[in-house]
């Protein structure tokens, strides 16, 4: 409690002088970090005195009143639409803060603060983001710190200092909660809110961290929203991410890339790819962890058709065609990555293909049983890429000891072959 008074006290002092000035925007301060600092005397400033009198009717009323007449003057200021209530919110939060220090969370300062901050925010004069700012580190009541942080985002802009002052305090909460410090998950979920709506992608990374935390469920769904929202920087924070090679994280940001129905198949695409190239330079190196994130950006390239990933398929393609002749695997993980050489669309892919077939053709006339599965995915890879280099080898099914499936395929596969 001692550090956070000298902290609302730091804090005041910085703000207590704009007060009385025209309403100029005024730098927000940030309470995380805040170096200690001696008891700060806490006086009252000199009140904005309205020029309007019924505005300056209800000032001067305030300051008379006692703390319950203080909330109903409050409560019943919004119903007069035509005023510019500012100068009384202005009030009511300076009175708070010059009284915190020896009222600390009373119930009702916490309400006078809440109903302060809710009413000033709808009058939309950034002039009160100063004492709202340094109200906020001084309530741990979440309806007086939800209220601050919706009041700081509605009155700010994507780039000004309310944005700045919400992602710094966002940051040293998750710190806070990673030391097993709780901090209310509708506090989380309000700042997250707030995120969404800015819109500044600037926050990605804190709210990344928040979606693949252990905090409440709610606050992970938040901040998986969140990262959704954002339209600009998306793709470029999803990369980034990426490239770090981390399986989990990966694994995570592939994911909410996925689910983004705003994102274009041409950043998907490029997404893919790149998890793709991540994830299989990491299985080179004999990590397991990498195996099904690579196995699901797979998937996208074959469903987008994305032929500028085809050199990392091939690739993919041969060691696992040499894995699956050695008997380290079988034809099921074998069948997937054929499927996407088929959707690549390129002579390369074709002529790997093709040779495949192949070989797997010499071993049927060696009287080796093929895997029908095996054979039918290469010939249908082979039908759906069209190129005539596959001819002889299709032909050449029919004449063998194959099902009739896998003959009945092949002449599918030749009929669809461009000439």
């Amino acid at each position: 409690m001692a550090i956070r008074k000298r902290i609302a006290g730091f804090i005041l002092l910085a703000v207590l002088p704009l007060y009385g000035q025209e309403s100029a925007p005024a730098e927000p301060v940030v309470p995380s970090g805040m170096p200690e600092a001696a008891e700060a005397p806490v006086s009252v400033p000199v009140p904005v005195l309205s020029d309007d009198p019924v505005v300056l009717s209800y000032q001067r009323n305030f300051v008379r009143a006692s703390i319950s007449t203080k909330l109903e003057l409050l409560a019943g200021a919004p119903e007069i639409p035509s005023a510019d209530m500012t100068p009384l919110y202005l009030d009511a939060l300076y009175f708070v803060l010059s009284s915190h220090g020896l009222l600390g969370e009373d119930r009702q300062l916490a309400e006078i603060a809440c109903s302060a901050i809710r009413s000033a925010a709808e009058c939309g004069n950034p002039a009160v983001l100063p004492p709202i700012q340094a109200v906020f580190p001084l309530f741990s009541d979440v309806q007086v710190q939800t209220a601050a942080i919706g009041a700081v985002a509605s009155l700010s802009g994507p780039e000004d200092g309310g944005f700045v002052f919400l992602r710094d305090w966002f940051a040293s909460a998750l710190d806070a909660c990673s030391r097993g410090t709780y901090i209310p998950p509708q506090v989380l979920n309000a700042a997250l809110t707030a995120f969404a709506g800015l819109g500044n992608a600037d926050v990605f990374p804190l709210v990344f961290r928040a979606a693949t935390s252990n905090l409440d469920s709610s606050v992970v769904a938040e901040a998986e929203k969140t990262i959704i929202s954002f339209q600009e920087g998306f793709t470029d924070n999803i990369l980034a991410i990426v490239s770090e090679k981390d399986p989990q994280k990966t694994a995570a940001a592939f994911s909410f890339a996925r689910k983004n129905e705003q994102l274009a198949d041409a950043d998907l695409g490029k997404i893919a790819e790149e998890v793709f190239r991540s994830m299989l330079d990491l299985n080179t190196q004999g990590n397991a962890e990498a195996v099904p994130v690579l196995d699901e950006a797979m998937l996208v390239l074959t469903g987008l058709k994305w032929y500028q990933a085809s050199p990392l398929v091939l690739q993919y393609f041969y060691r696992m065609q040499s894995d699956y002749k050695n008997g380290k695997i079988g034809a099921e993980k074998l069948i997937p990555v054929i499927d996407c050489l088929g959707a690549m669309g390129t002579n390369e892919a074709a002529q790997a293909l093709s040779i495949f077939l192949g070989l797997l053709n010499s071993e049927t006339e060696q009287k080796k049983t093929c895997n029908e599965q095996l054979m039918l995915s290469i010939i249908h890879a082979l039908g759906d890429l069209g190129d005539k280099a596959a001819f002889d080898y299709l032909l050449y099914v029919g004449y063998l000891d194959y099902p009739e499936s896998v003959k009945q395929a092949s002449r599918d596969a030749l009929a669809r072959l461009k000439w």
